[in-house]
């Protein structure tokens, strides 16, 4: 009896001893390494499954982010409070979009650190121009939703986009989206920076002082730069903007003449202006005929901004493959279009947009971009291997092909010799 006791107490000890470490030190130690190479090094989320900064304990790193989180939600709530201004309801937004072009909508709900779980019930819907029912919208290749904070991007606009856009967090619907999209090649003028020599340089804002509105130029960020490692070109557009001389900032000091929110003054200008505090686009579908036909608004141009750019390239993207020791025993340059057997299947280059268009002799067409890019940066347009220089065609057709500043062909007459395969390239890469 007492010699069973002894083998069984130097089992024991053997597997508790075994090289200083304890039996449930081996299996944090194994569990660990598990969920280290199923979450990874770097992740947020502990192998529980909730963000491990929500329960930051002494970690001052972790105490560090949970806070931050917990001042941008704050700000986020304060930020929806001043928009509300002393009407007690959301601001709406009539923006403009051109053809081809992309435009971004951020979904401006303020979300708790405790309700993060809930960020994915947060749904698009809009209604069409055409009608006045709320649907769905329909995710497709260039209408994306991002999985990080729920802004809604829509890649090559067509007239089908015009329409009303709003994000919802259950029942709870955010600011409205009014969105107006038009052929960028009409009605566009392009402009030069104030610093420059060439005119014409971007439009001042212009009071309307029977009605107290401002007409002025919106302008967006600069377009991606159309090559690397080369000289490329960038762009910026700019559209005409009707707002309310209440809501508009004029002073001598803003040399940008960005708009800003005064006080809610009852002003002389139309009610519509009350509501909608940023302004209205000139040409959106929601302004009202009384303005949108005064001479001032009509003979107002878009604009568009063109600047020279150089990035540099990205660098091949390489995949290692290495054995127990360390050493590489297989490489793949993705960037190549090579992979690895054990990285799956890469994945799919876009389709080749093709459009085929049939026009009578002496008839004038617009060709414009296939769009399947998800671009906005400038392109080229190329008949076989020639590059079509824009100064060029038009000079040896005498004016009678053109390349708009919008990166469009017009052909104003028709010639049975313009028939043949037009191609839009972007040269994005070297």
């Amino acid at each position: 009896m007492h010699l069973k006791i002894a083998v069984i107490l130097v089992i024991s000890f053997s597997i508790i001893e075994d090289r200083g470490k304890t039996l449930t030190q081996k299996l944090t130690e194994k569990a660990k390494a598990y969920y280290k190479t199923k979450y990874g090094k770097d992740s947020s989320t502990h192998f529980l499954g909730y963000d491990i900064t929500e329960y930051p304990g002494r970690n001052a790193e972790y105490k560090k982010i949970h806070r931050k989180k917990w001042e941008k939600y704050y700000s986020c709530l304060q930020d929806q409070e001043d928009s509300f201004g002393n009407h007690g309801s959301a601001t709406p937004e009539a923006v403009l979009g051109f053809q081809c072009l992309s435009i971004r909508f951020d979904c401006k709900v303020c979300i708790s650190p405790l309700e993060l779980s809930q960020k994915d019930a947060v749904e698009w819907y809009w209604t069409p121009k055409s009608t006045n029912k709320l649907q769905p919208v329909e995710y497709t290749e260039h209408v994306l939703l991002s999985s990080d904070d729920k802004a809604l991007t829509i890649y090559n606009l067509q007239d089908s986009h015009t329409g009303q856009y709003i994000c919802f967090l259950g029942k709870t619907g955010m600011s409205p989206y009014f969105l107006t999209v038009i052929d960028g090649s009409l009605n566009i003028e392009q402009v030069y920076p104030t610093s420059s020599t060439s005119n014409p340089h971007p439009a001042p804002p212009k009071l309307i002082t029977q009605h107290n509105v401002y007409i002025y130029t919106e302008w967006s960020q600069w377009s991606p730069c159309s090559r690397c490692g080369k000289v490329g070109k960038i762009f910026k557009t700019g559209y005409c903007t009707v707002i309310s001389g209440d809501y508009f900032d004029n002073s001598e000091d803003n040399t940008n003449k960005i708009k800003t929110l005064k006080s809610d003054e009852s002003g002389s200008g139309f009610e519509l202006f009350t509501i909608f505090k940023l302004g209205i686009p000139c040409q959106s579908h929601i302004l009202p005929s009384s303005i949108k036909y005064l001479d001032e608004v009509q003979n107002r141009k878009n604009e568009i901004m063109i600047g020279f750019c150089k990035k540099s390239c990205n660098d091949d993207v390489v995949f290692e493959v290495r054995d127990g020791n360390g050493r590489v025993i297989e490489t793949a340059n993705n960037s190549a279009g090579i992979y690895s057997i054990i990285q799956g299947i890469p994945p799919v280059d876009p389709d080749v947009k093709r459009k085929l268009i049939y026009a009578a002799k002496g008839e004038k067409i617009i060709l414009t971009c296939p769009g399947n890019l998800n671009s906005d940066a400038p392109v080229q347009w190329q008949i076989n291997s020639k590059v079509l220089i824009p100064e060029i065609i038009s000079e040896e057709s005498k004016n009678r092909i053109v390349i708009s500043v919008m990166d469009k062909i017009i052909i104003k007459d028709v010639h049975l010799t313009d028939s043949n395969i037009y191609r839009y390239k972007f040269k994005g890469n070297k």
